[in-house]
């Protein structure tokens, strides 16, 4: 095939726009050949070579440059080649593990629904049978009389001159009481059913308890590969720019998609985020304090949160911020005077809330709070860390009960330490993971769901979304940013 292929297209030698000219020379600003008339009109002012001259000149560099394409492009493309094979297989099996799930849930709500139904035909036969026992206890009562008043019917009626006068009174009284009563019976007096009204099915209510399919992917956007160093932070500004900071530098760079640096902020800080103004919040752990700056750092408002030191910053729903504080002292051994709490503050410095304590006022909630981001349905997201090599996602309800805690669990790896944490418009929580070399996406309940990425050698610290634009910074200083879709 590649051979008939080959030989026919070096067999068109006829211009196609042009009847009969012959292709004989080689228009390179258009990379394609040309025939004289060609060359005359709208190649006229590009740059081309005779087909005779260039195939000179090609078949000088041709076999160098076949040699550097097998030895240092075809290798990583049969690897990518490879990579897709892989995934085309994790894709089958990912569906049949699907599939499996959602029999198995099939059977279990065909097997509960059943109980159900068949609970309630137990619930008629019962209410049936009730109703049967009491007309059955009223058909017995009234079986008696009409047998006694026809048997004393028939007897007056037969004996009424022989029998004494005191017994025909007294048997004409118990006739017409017996009668009286027996009349009470009447049928259509008593009526005791049971009818099942059926339901209105509620295809909403019905596809909410059988569950949602997660549909994620991520698509390569741009790789920046300007940094040597982990990068510390990433917080996008817009669809197209973020400010970045590298690890043992606290001046933040502001990059657009491609890696340009436009711009290197002079006042030092931790963290920032950018507010729905276009201000910038900026976390300063060594002075203990927040700063409120415009766009060209002109300082807005200063607040102090000493003796506790800011550190990590995120913003909510309602342009409000989360930060990380701490007291200092021995980082992960504590004391009862160690402080480390996360406080949801306004961008005026008034503490809304402080989470600090579990329901009992006692147990804490954190060992280091660092990272935070606030989900679509108010849930709080903090990564907590608990030793330099381990760590555990903790989410709250905005009021501070614990919602649930991560700790990689069912996964293979035994380290989970994970590094940010970042919610879509869908209320799934993803995680930058160092060990397992990926990014993990939760439900908002807390169950695994995937993988997003897995890396071979890359080691992704933080992310951050904007849009549908995924952001993701690595241990070696690389940065990529993905299309997000969800």
């Amino acid at each position: 095939m590649a051979t008939s292929l080959y030989k026919a297209q070096f067999a068109l030698k006829i211009c196609e726009n042009h009847d009969k000219k012959e292709l004989h020379a080689y228009c390179k600003t258009c990379d394609k050949k040309v025939c004289t008339t060609c060359i005359k009109e709208e190649h006229s002012s590009h740059d081309w070579e005779t087909i005779t001259d260039i195939l000179r000149e090609k078949k000088h560099s041709l076999p160098e440059e076949c040699k550097e394409i097998r030895a240092k492009k075809l290798p990583g493309l049969k690897k990518d080649l490879h990579r897709l094979e892989r995934k085309i297989q994790e894709e089958d099996t990912r569906f049949e593990q699907n599939k499996s799930v959602l029999n198995g849930s099939r059977q279990r709500y065909i097997d509960g629904i059943n109980k159900l139904f068949d609970d309630k035909i137990d619930v008629c036969q019962q209410k049936s049978e009730a109703a049967k026992q009491i007309y059955k206890d009223k058909r017995e009562v009234l079986k008696q009389k009409v047998e006694y008043l026809d048997m004393v019917t028939t007897a007056l009626d037969k004996d009424i001159n022989t029998l004494p006068d005191h017994d025909i009174l007294d048997m004409e009284k118990e006739m017409r009481d017996e009668l009286e009563k027996a009349l009470s019976y009447n049928a259509e007096k008593y009526t005791c059913t049971t009818v099942f009204v059926s339901g209105q099915m509620d295809e909403q209510a019905l596809e909410n308890m059988i569950g949602e399919i997660h549909s994620m992917s991520v698509v390569e956007m741009n790789e920046i590969d300007r940094y040597s160093n982990v990068i510390m932070l990433i917080k996008p500004a817009s669809e197209t720019n973020a400010w970045v900071r590298v690890m043992h530098d606290r001046h933040m760079k502001f990059l657009d998609r491609v890696g340009e640096e436009l711009k290197v902020m002079k006042t030092p800080g931790f963290d920032l985020i950018t507010s729905r103004g276009g201000d910038i919040v900026l976390s300063d752990d060594e002075k203990g304090i927040i700063s409120i700056l415009t766009q060209d750092e002109k300082n807005i408002a200063t607040f102090d949160t000493k003796p506790l030191y800011p550190t990590f910053i995120s913003k909510t729903e309602n342009d409000d911020i989360l930060v990380t504080l701490w007291n200092g002292g021995d980082v992960y051994n504590l004391v009862p005077t160690s402080r480390r709490i996360v406080q949801r503050m306004t961008l005026t410095g008034k503490v809304l809330h402080t989470y600090e304590f579990r329901d009992d006022g006692k147990t804490r909630l954190f060992t280091l709070p660092t990272r935070t981001a606030e989900n679509k349905n108010k849930d709080v997201c903090i990564i907590n860390e608990l030793s330099r090599k381990s760590g555990e996602l903790v989410v709250l309800h905005k009021d501070g009960r614990v919602k649930f805690t991560y700790r990689g669990d069912g996964l293979e790896s035994e380290k989970f330490s994970p590094g940010d944490v970042e919610c879509d418009v869908k209320c799934r929580i993803l995680l930058a993971e160092p060990y397992s070399r990926a990014i993990h996406i939760l439900s908002s309940e807390g169950m695994y769901l995937c993988k997003l990425c897995q890396y071979e050698q890359l080691v992704p610290i933080v992310i951050s979304i904007y849009g549908d634009n995924l952001w993701c910074g690595f241990l070696d200083g690389r940065v990529k940013v993905y299309k997000y879709t969800y």
